[in-house]
């Protein structure tokens, strides 16, 4: 097969602020901790009874 040298397709995190970027992150990374802590507790609380 040929290898065609096609231009990638712009990034559109490319033009997105950094503190924009930073925020969603921070936004996902406290929401997993929050769901992973509910189950842990959930866990607990069913093993405890």
């Amino acid at each position: 097969m040929a290898e065609t040298n096609r231009p990638l397709p712009p990034d559109p995190a490319a033009d997105t602020p950094l503190c924009k970027r930073l925020g969603w992150m921070a936004l996902i990374w406290g929401a997993s901790v929050g769901v992973i802590g509910i189950v842990a507790y959930l866990i607990r609380w069913w093993i405890n009874g």
